[in-house]
C-alpha cells in the first residue's frame, strides 16, 4: 500500500515542483509535465529542500498543504503525466483496429458459475471456503494467548 501511496504523491510533488520552476504550464502544450526539466531549478529545489526538512515532525497532508498548496493524495498528476501515452495508445488501438477490454458472454459465464458452485459476493464470484473454528482450535488460540499474557506479566 506505501508503494502505491508514494508513486501517486510522487507524481504530485514532480507537478509542483515542475510548475514552480516554470517548466510545466498547465494548459500549455508547449510546456507538457512530462517534458518537464527541473535539472538545477533553485524554484524547485527550494521547493523540495522545504517538503524534506520537515520529516516525520508533522502530518505529510500539513506539509503538502504548507509546502505546495495541496492537502489531499491527488492522482491527476500521474495521469498528466501519462497522458500523452494514454492519448498514442488510443490511436493506435482505433488505427489497428484492435480490440481492448473483454468480451461478455453471460451465457457461458452463467452456467460456468453454476456448474463451478461459485457464490456471488458483492458483485465478484468467490470460491473461498467459510473458515469454522473447531472448539480445539479456539483452546489452543486462547491458551496461547493466556501463556503470552502471563509471559510479559499483564494477567496475574
Amino acid at each position: 500500500m506505501l508503494y502505491f501511496f508514494s508513486n501517486v504523491l510522487q507524481f504530485q510533488i514532480y507537478r509542483a515542483l515542475c510548475t514552480a520552476s516554470g517548466q510545466y504550464v498547465p494548459q500549455d502544450p508547449a510546456k507538457p509535465l512530462h517534458k518537464c526539466d527541473i535539472y538545477r531549478q533553485p524554484a524547485a529545489g527550494n521547493i523540495l529542500k522545504k517538503l524534506m526538512e520537515r520529516g516525520a515532525s508533522q502530518p505529510w497532508q500539513q506539509v503538502l498543504q504548507e509546502v505546495i498548496g495541496e492537502g489531499r493524495l491527488d492522482g491527476s498528476a500521474l495521469r498528466e503525466f501519462f497522458r500523452p501515452l494514454e492519448e498514442w495508445l488510443r490511436n493506435e488501438n482505433l488505427r489497428n483496429n484492435e480490440y481492448v477490454g473483454w468480451i461478455y458472454d453471460g451465457d457461458y459465464c452463467k452456467h460456468s458459475i453454476e456448474t463451478a458452485n461459485l457464490q456471488v459476493f458483492g458483485g465478484f464470484y468467490n470460491v473461498a471456503v467459510e473458515v469454522q473454528l473447531t472448539s480445539w482450535l479456539q483452546l489452543l488460540l486462547l491458551s496461547s494467548w493466556l501463556i503470552v499474557m502471563q509471559t510479559y506479566s499483564i494477567v496475574s
